[in-house]
């Protein structure tokens, strides 16, 4: 656990430091300089590129974090397995940048009435899919190597950066709309090339493969693992990401302010997404190694002190978000939609509070019948998008976002216990639900004491994060966390 607590630890502080360049560009910056259709064009754009980017490397992603410790040696240049990557890559890449073209004109006919600008910008989707994959590709390598603070600092920090910068850039006309498009999307091609240079820094790459190692592990055997995986990948983003693209093509305005509640929301699962930045890969080992001891320890802790995090945050923002969006004087319809982060934030919540189940359940060999079980939730998300955002348009989107997060959780938790045994809940657990309610309600229903909405922020979220905090403390729900504490402020 110490490789996983070190990066563990550097990737939830550069994710937190991004998401609060985040939060101002995108609650204080954003709205005030971009038209709600604009930024929702950004955020259709890349939601549609970074989904129909995991299919371009044809599972990759995954083979590397599987089989690449196989052929890790750096004295022999990890045995040519970069040249598979890169032909496995392209071949992904013509696939799918011609069937993307072939069904461009139905996918064009389902948004030009009420998204005619994504339509315009409906091109630029190949270019950027390409790398925004490669990217995943270069990430997932980083990770094997347990090198995964670089690509965190970039994708987190100065990406969000470089986003705040065009966005006044082209406020103040110094670049055109146009402009605007090709800067967004060649802040993504810079941390391509970033993050290829510092693997040529660190690593010693070959692209000449090592025939006997290759004969063992074929490539039609890791292809079709993570063609699988793929499949995977793809249900399991396509479940977070399908409101806005369905969503898209009710009203781009509308992709705008729901993007905004699933920013808020998503500080939740920062810890989460961190965690699995470094967890897939010792999963992976440990499944190697068949020491299911280690994973069932690792699942286990993962959930307890990913749900006290995470119920934390989540009575902060549903606290705070009001005052929040009323200190960044959102225009109106951001405004009135503020109840759609709170039933966004619920699935948040529910994902973070059943730990690293995804790296469990496609890391073991069960992997086939977990994409299966996988690809039918995503059949049934879809049907309650299609079904409920015509009915309550974007707090149907919300609604259909949280049953996702609960049906899909729950399918991998059933799956594990039956397959593995693991059940790591306990009546701890419950009483820490119990206080996640207590206290939202106290958020909820406590006064407002003043006109100033940074007085009732400060004193409101002073309030439930002490009651929170006082209440694991009392039923000692988290002792390891206060005598951590108690040990750092006193030692000698």
């Amino acid at each position: 656990m110490g490789v996983i607590k070190r990066q563990g630890i550097k990737n939830t502080i550069i994710t937190y430091i991004g998401i609060i360049i985040g939060a101002i560009n995108i609650i204080f910056i954003q709205p005030k300089l971009l038209t709600e259709e604009e930024l929702g064009l950004t955020r259709l754009l890349y939601d549609f590129a970074y989904l129909i980017g995991l299919a371009v490397p044809l599972g990759l992603p995954n083979i590397i974090v599987k089989y690449f410790p196989f052929f890790k040696d750096r004295e022999n240049r990890h045995n040519g397995f970069a040249g598979f990557v890169l032909i496995i890559f392209t071949i992904g890449f013509i696939i799918s940048a011609s069937l993307l073209l072939a069904f461009k004109p139905k996918i064009t006919d389902y948004y030009i009435k009420d998204a005619s600008l994504f339509v315009n910008y409906f091109i630029f989707i190949i270019p950027f899919m390409f790398i925004v994959s490669a990217i995943t590709i270069t990430t997932s390598y980083c990770q094997s190597l347990f090198k995964s603070t670089i690509p965190s600092f970039l994708n987190d920090i100065c990406l969000r950066l470089g986003t705040v910068v065009i966005t006044i850039l082209y406020f103040n006309k110094i670049i055109s709309l146009d402009q605007y498009v090709y800067c967004f999307i060649g802040m993504y091609a810079i941390e391509l090339l970033v993050i290829i240079g510092y693997i040529l820094l660190i690593d010693k790459i070959s692209f000449k493969p090592n025939k006997d190692l290759f004969k063992k592990y074929t490539p039609w055997h890791m292809l079709r693992f993570g063609l699988l995986l793929c499949l995977a990948s793809f249900a399991s983003i396509a479940l977070r990401k399908i409101d806005v693209i369905i969503l898209g093509a009710t009203d781009l305005k509308l992709v705008a302010v729901y993007s905004t509640a699933i920013f808020i929301a998503s500080f939740i699962e920062v810890p989460l997404g961190a965690l699995d930045r470094i967890s897939h890969t010792k999963i992976a080992d440990n499944f190697a190694k068949n020491n299911l001891v280690e994973i069932e320890k690792i699942y286990n802790n993962s959930v307890k002190y990913l749900l006290l995090i995470g119920g934390f945050l989540f009575i902060g923002i549903n606290t705070c978000t009001k005052y929040v969006y009323e200190i960044g004087k959102l225009p109106e319809s951001y405004l009135i939609c503020i109840p759609v982060v709170y039933i966004v934030s619920l699935g948040a919540l529910i994902n973070i509070s059943t730990g690293i189940n995804s790296a469990i359940m496609f890391y073991s060999k069960y992997y086939v019948l977990g994409t299966v079980l996988l690809v039918i939730t995503l059949i049934v998300t879809i049907l309650l998008n299609i079904f409920l955002i015509p009915l309550f348009g974007i707090y149907g989107a919300a609604m259909a976002s949280v049953a996702a997060s609960f049906i899909y959780n729950m399918v991998k938790f059933v799956f594990i216990y039956q397959k593995f045994k693991f059940q790591p809940y306990t009546s701890k657990s419950l009483l820490i639900v119990i206080i996640i309610v207590v206290c939202s309600a106290v958020g909820y229903f406590f006064p407002e004491v003043s006109q100033n909405s940074f007085v009732n922020l400060f004193l409101k979220g002073s309030v439930v994060a002490t009651l929170y905090i006082a209440a694991i403390y009392l039923l000692n729900l988290a002792p390891e966390f206060f005598t951590a504490i108690n040990s750092r402020l006193f030692k000698k």
